[in-house]
């Protein structure tokens, strides 16, 4: 039998792949193949060749207008011999968001709440600078925008009301933020309650909504142990949102070295697609909120979500998923796992590495033929805010060859280099975690074996050179050379979760302009330049 004479004659349902099924170990894999029948096999690969086709027609109807987000699916190796001695595979999901043109760019509305920190601390220069940053975010608003300013300290108080942005308003807004004045205390608590509270009142959202939360020292009125706040977080974004309304995103700005950035950080992640700014001096305050605003001002697409399984067939022969590299990530069926990616900025890229036990067929069936097994099926679905529409379920399906010898092929080398970009972040991870722990020479052997492998294995592919490869060994470095300090602190502790959170998430939430950041899109780059050109003009 050849995959040529395999006729396509049936759709596949959802009920076809996801189903209940035993859990298989590596044992299992290594005994004889009685179990597996040669149907199983002939099933799978039947399966592989209408899911082909059906990817080939569902993309041939979307190209009929420029897709948002376009999406494949590959796995680290596309034939993996019986006799290899390998057993595991990586599989990358990957989606990529188009350009936005500058004469035909029509970004979706938003609504954007800013809870300002005016507690004590925040002296006349450091809100001087913020004044003047909401100066310029008004500039970039348009008439369908939403605009709400909250000010905080012992508690917080709405300042300007969330309305729609038209030329009135913004002099009013203008005419308030040039008169505010420091008080108080700091309850951030207050303020992401009443943000949460005003963003989730609209009655008609835009399609995207987002907090922008921007102290300068630690809470230390209402709730204050980090826990609770992170908690409330959730709690408060979440307890008034409605199932149809679009989510919101929290993007922490911490100025200084006094705020809890590990406390903002952790804020931020409560929410979908929110980042954290560490704006370690005032120079860099324009640039960190044009980055966030350049972000939000071009998003494609939002509530994107992967939905990954095994092809029942497949999984008689020995495949499952046995990890998903992901921070939003939920197994909802026995087998099926769903990854929650939220939103997605113009010209981002999101790769999605998760690892299978690779199948086993019958040797009596691979006498005369080597199959390509499908080893997984991915779904995406997402809301298009550019054309208005809900896409999806979109599908493709990574297939492995698995022949009766000793085959490797050659890594996919794009997959290779997520896979590193992966193992790194996690390395980075494990070595704070060891350090916060007190075994700081534990973390930087960590730290040193990981880059000695991560060093040969970019040199065996090709890739030493490539952006990516060159970022993550310099984040690398700088980890390693922050743990050979004098002591383990909260700046330590702070700038290695950034680096994490970074090529976990493929996002920027780098205020420094000048420093090089292969996430970085055009538009957030463009927006960071303006706002830092802007506050030189103010």
């Amino acid at each position: 039998m050849s995959l040529e004479q395999k006729q396509l004659t049936f759709d596949i349902t959802k009920d076809h792949h996801i189903s209940k099924r035993p859990k298989l170990n590596e044992d299992d894999l290594l005994e004889d193949d009685d179990d597996a029948p040669d149907n199983a096999v002939d099933a799978a690969v039947d399966f592989a060749l209408q899911m082909m086709a059906r990817d080939q027609r569902s993309y041939s109807h979307q190209n009929k207008r420029e897709s948002t987000i376009t999406f494949s699916v590959a796995p680290h190796r596309d034939t993996i011999g019986l006799k290899s001695n390998q057993f595991v595979s990586q599989i990358c999901a990957s989606l990529q968001a188009g350009e936005l043109s500058h004469e035909a760019y029509t970004r979706a509305p938003i609504d954007i709440v800013v809870a300002l920190d005016v507690s004590g601390s925040m002296r006349v220069e450091k809100l001087d600078l913020c004044k003047n940053t909401l100066k310029l975010l008004l500039k970039e608003l348009h008439h369908d925008d939403r605009f709400c300013l909250i000010s905080f300290s012992d508690e917080a108080k709405i300042e300007v009301p969330m309305l729609k942005v038209n030329e009135d308003q913004k002099r009013v807004a203008l005419n308030i933020i040039e008169h505010l004045s420091v008080r108080g205390r700091t309850n951030i608590a207050s303020a992401i309650s009443l943000a949460a509270q005003i963003a989730n009142s609209v009655q008609q959202p835009n399609k995207v909504r987002s907090v922008f939360l921007l102290t300068d020292g630690q809470a230390n009125v209402g709730p204050t142990e980090a826990k609770d706040l992170v908690e409330l977080t959730g709690i408060f974004v979440e307890a008034g949102h409605k199932p149809t309304s679009p989510p919101i995103s929290l993007h922490t700005f911490g100025y200084g070295t006094e705020p809890d950035h590990k406390l903002l950080l952790d804020m931020a992640k409560t929410t979908s697609g929110g980042c954290f700014y560490p704006v370690k001096d005032n120079s860099q305050v324009f640039s960190a909120f044009g980055d966030a605003v350049g972000g939000i001002l071009s998003v494609v697409a939002h509530n994107v979500c992967l939905t990954i399984s095994v092809p029942v067939e497949a999984a008689r022969c020995g495949s499952e998923i046995i990890a998903v590299h992901h921070e939003n990530k939920r197994e909802i069926a026995d087998g099926v796992w769903q990854v929650y990616i939220g939103d997605v900025y113009a010209e981002e890229t999101r790769d999605i590495i998760f690892e299978v036990t690779l199948a086993s067929p019958s040797r009596s069936f691979l006498q005369d033929s080597t199959p390509a097994i499908p080893h997984a099926l991915v779904e995406l679905t997402y809301i298009d805010t550019i054309h208005h529409t809900r896409v999806g379920p979109v599908s493709s399906v990574a297939v492995i060859k698995r022949p009766n010898s000793q085959t490797l092929a050659w890594p996919n080398r794009d997959v290779a280099i997520q896979w590193l970009r992966v193992r790194t972040a996690n390395c980075i991870a494990q070595a704070e975690s060891l350090a916060k722990q007190g075994e700081l020479d534990k973390a930087k052997k960590e730290l040193e074996d990981w880059i000695e492998e991560f060093t040969r294995e970019s040199f065996e592919i090709g890739a030493a050179k490539e952006p990516l490869i060159e970022q993550l060994r310099m984040d690398l470095t700088e980890s390693l050379d922050l743990l050979k300090g004098d002591a383990y602190n909260a700046y330590v502790e702070n700038d290695l979760g950034v680096r994490v959170r970074t090529h976990m998430s493929q996002r920027c939430s780098e205020p420094f302009t000048g420093k090089r950041n292969v996430y970085r899109t055009g538009q957030k780059r463009f927006r960071a330049q303006a706002f830092h050109k802007g506050s030189a003009l103010s």
